[in-house]
């Protein structure tokens, strides 16, 4: 039972590696980049139903209450809505006894990420450890609790081999990937940050009345504005890439 709990983990965090490399998409691309993100949230539920723990007739266990609330948290209500699509279409194509649950316990973790993404961007809820490992318990609860609708039989098995392990497995897997896709986050961040004040210097520096000329370490001209124009004669064509002594200017 641990081991395959662990192998979900496994999933989550090739998950989160994933979505780096999606979340360096160009700002001009955000709308692709939800897109492809909304689908990759979804395979990797496809991926988890089709390695799940199974303890009746169509009633299975996978990551997908982890990926969900975390499509939900991090990817907003089109990154949530498309894995959620995705996940209840193939769990529905599943089919078995516990079909209706399923699609239970897919809605709401979609719902709870995206109530957390409300709360954060309201100030009301941080995201660090604690309220990950918070948010991640009451997700695998509400999952427990919506297991005690499925056939009596079925219930007593899950409280009983399933329910513990999965809550102790999955809550922690849920701050650990939670962790990592705000540092991605905050990677991006930073970077586009970053981004926005170099095209400010830019600008800055083009504009400004005084020559503004710059040097890699070959003294070769990276930078030339209009003012470096007008003292020196050279357009900005003309000057990018040559030697001072190309262009009669003393170091």
């Amino acid at each position: 039972m641990i081991l395959e709990l662990i192998k979900g983990v496994a999933l989550l965090l090739a998950l989160s590696l994933l979505q780096g490399f999606i979340a360096r998409f160009p700002r001009r691309d955000e709308a692709l980049a939800r897109l492809v993100s909304g689908g990759l949230f979804g395979a990797i539920c496809v991926v988890g139903m089709m390695l799940p723990i199974e303890v009746g007739s169509g009633v299975i266990f996978d990551p997908r209450s982890v990926v969900l609330s975390m499509a939900g948290l991090f990817g907003g209500p089109v990154v949530g809505i498309i894995s959620a699509t995705i996940a209840v279409g193939y769990r529905a194509w599943l089919g078995g006894g516990g079909l209706f649950v399923g699609l239970a316990v897919i809605v709401a973790c979609t719902v709870l990420g995206l109530a957390y993404r409300c709360a954060y961007q309201r100030g009301w809820l941080k995201i660090n450890l604690l309220n990950l490992l918070l948010f991640g318990l009451v997700v695998h609860l509400v999952e427990v609790a919506l297991f005690t609708q499925l056939p009596h039989a079925i219930v007593e098995t899950v409280m009983s081999a399933v329910a513990v392990p999965l809550v102790l497995t999955f809550t922690p897997a849920t701050a650990l990937l939670g962790l990592l896709l705000k540092d991605i986050e905050n990677r991006m961040q930073i970077a586009s940050a970053l981004r926005a004040s170099e095209t400010s210097l830019s600008l800055h520096l083009e504009n400004t009345p005084l020559a503004a000329i710059s040097w890699d370490e070959n003294f070769r001209c990276t930078r030339w504005n209009k003012a470096a124009t007008k003292i020196f004669g050279y357009t900005s064509e003309e000057a990018l890439g040559k030697h001072p002594r190309e262009l009669l200017i003393p170091l």
